[in-house]
């Protein structure tokens, strides 16, 4: 039980730091703000979620999604017509 009740403070916390952790990340990856979601609605949200059921990220789904963005989409996007042409 002792895991359980820390989980659940590790989330509040987190929960409660949404700007530093967002601010964090958007640092870290050089993101625009505006790329983030409203800080109130996500707490709003989140707070009806349980993060020790989520599922681990996946390195290798992370980077096949990654490749997709980055070359299958743009090579598929070729074969369209531009209308703008």
């Amino acid at each position: 039980m002792p895991t359980m009740m820390g989980k659940a403070k590790t989330q509040q916390r987190l929960i409660d730091n949404l700007e530093d952790e967002f601010a964090k990340v958007q640092r870290e990856f050089h993101l625009p703000a505006g790329d983030f979601p409203n800080i109130d609605h996500f707490r709003e949200v989140l707070s009806g979620y349980s993060i020790d059921k989520f599922e681990r990220l996946k390195p290798k789904m992370i980077q096949a999604v990654d490749d997709m963005l980055g070359y299958d989409i743009p090579e598929l996007l070729k074969s369209f017509r531009n209308p703008y042409d």
